[in-house]
């Protein structure tokens, strides 16, 4: 292949203009963008703490509510057998 004027202006003509490259980000626009990132990951951080600590929470609450319910169920069945002693002893009166 010969390197002629005629090929090198064909080859300039094949490279990007400037109005080609407007609409591509700038290194300004970059540098924005991983700021935004890098905000964005220090908030996924602080809102995976609070999950954290709202499930660590609910699990408290639930393991409280579920002893709750199980002295309850201890008390009903002691009331119940207390009441049955009273009637045992009532019809034998």
């Amino acid at each position: 292949m010969e390197l002629t004027k005629e090929y090198f202006d064909q080859q300039l003509g094949n490279l990007a203009r400037k109005e080609d490259l407007e609409s591509l980000a700038s290194k300004n626009d970059l540098e924005q963008i991983k700021d935004d990132i890098r905000a964005i990951k220090t908030d996924m951080v602080e809102v995976k703490q609070v999950l954290s600590d709202i499930d660590k929470r609910d699990k408290e609450d639930s393991d409280a509510f579920a002893k709750t319910l199980v002295r309850h169920d201890e008390r009903l069945t002691s009331v119940e057998q207390d009441i049955k002693q009273l009637k045992l002893k009532h019809t034998s009166t």
